[in-house]
């Protein structure tokens, strides 16, 4: 027989994080790392107002989410309608070069042909446009580290070409702090070696105090060098849990060609030894 007084002095509490949970929220972060970009959130307005306000108090930066606020006739009709406004709005208000629509679990769920309404507003709008970007990033499907991860394939799926080789690195740092980011720069800038660094939030997500306000922060990687990474020598990925065949190195290589070694995080002795054993044979 059950003793139900020692079950309930066995027994353990179990807690989610809904913010790692939370899909839409790392690619937010990783579009914090793209020059002038800003994401727009396709689904109900509560999802932005949620991580804004978890970014805003994690990083001490002002962080803008924009979002085609889904209402109740959206949900049941469809929210293409919303998402054209949002564009046009965003696009009007904060002049951005790129802007990466995100679907939450509301749009994912009625089954949002995003694709399909991009082109189809892109069509409509005959002045020029920022660069869009589309992320399939319901939380029922992943983590942040899928939203993040999302972002990066999308960036460099969408806007990379081909061109000229060019003796340059595309180094994709994975989920990491901005200090990290910054420390990785520094080590390739030491080594004098060229790179694209994507993402780059480093400036975006760790700045300075402001002499006057800024709509988008100053920062990140510019749409014109993601654009060169099929011209670069060879890609650097960071992070060993991420699956090798879909990852963005996994793209550039497919579709240019492009070198790409998988490495460890450069913690501890022997990752480290690895990771600069490799950028040795970049240099001189």
């Amino acid at each position: 027989m059950v003793n139900e007084n020692e079950v309930l002095k066995n027994a353990s509490v179990v807690t989610t994080n809904a913010c790692k949970l939370c899909t839409p929220l790392g690619a937010c972060i990783a579009m914090k790392g793209i020059e002038n970009a800003i994401t727009l959130l396709h689904g109900s307005q509560g999802c932005a107002t949620y991580i804004r306000r978890y970014l805003i108090s994690h990083f001490r930066e002002p962080i803008d989410i924009a979002s085609s606020n889904f209402t109740e006739n959206a949900t049941i009709f469809g929210g293409g309608l919303n998402l054209s406004t949002g564009l046009r709005n965003v696009t009007t208000q904060y002049q951005p070069t790129l802007i990466g629509i995100a679907t939450t679990c509301l749009s994912e769920t009625i089954g949002e042909d995003v694709g399909t309404l991009i082109r189809s507003y892109q069509k409509e709008e005959a002045e020029q446009q920022p660069y869009i970007i589309h992320m399939s990033t319901p939380s029922y499907k992943g983590t942040h580290a899928e939203g993040f991860h999302a972002v990066v394939r999308a960036a460099a799926g969408t806007l990379a070409k081909d061109g000229p080789p060019r003796k340059q690195l595309n180094i994709f740092p994975g989920f990491v702090s901005p200090a990290d980011i910054r420390y990785l720069k520094e080590i390739l800038t030491d080594l004098a070696l060229e790179y694209v660094m994507l993402p780059d939030y480093s400036e975006t997500l760790d700045g300075p105090t402001w002499d006057d306000y800024q709509k988008i922060p100053s920062g990140g990687t510019p749409v014109t060098a993601i654009q060169t990474m099929g011209c670069s020598q060879a890609t650097i990925e960071l992070g060993r849990t991420l699956d090798p065949e879909e990852t963005a190195g996994a793209i550039l290589r497919d579709r240019f060609k492009t070198l790409r070694f998988q490495l460890g995080m450069p913690i501890g002795v022997r990752e480290t030894d690895l990771f600069f054993e490799l950028l040795k044979t970049f240099t001189g």
